[in-house]
């Protein structure tokens, strides 16, 4: 569903995955050497469920509002949205 569409109400399921850098720090590491044995990766977040929609509203919001609660302690300058699907609910 492309991002500029319209989300009509109904039951939705969706699955959403995002990626942000972040700073690894070893948990064996001593105290002394944390910030030496520290390093850069990427950590990932994946969120699915269910829920029902009782207005229409814009597909980009939808995605920016699961994105939010997955990552309500991270930066949004520095997340990244590489999947989100969104699709009618079978049950």
């Amino acid at each position: 569903m492309p991002s500029s569409e319209i989300v009509e109400p109904g039951r939705y399921d969706y699955d959403l995955t995002v990626e942000f850098p972040s700073t690894y720090i070893p948990e064996h590491a001593a105290p002394a050497f944390r910030i030496a044995e520290a390093y850069e990766t990427t950590r990932r977040r994946y969120a699915n469920g269910q829920f029902d929609l009782s207005e229409p509203v814009a597909h980009e919001l939808l995605r920016q509002h699961f994105v939010n609660q997955a990552c309500e302690d991270v930066d949004p300058a520095i997340v990244t949205v590489t999947r989100f699907e969104l699709f009618p609910a079978t049950a």
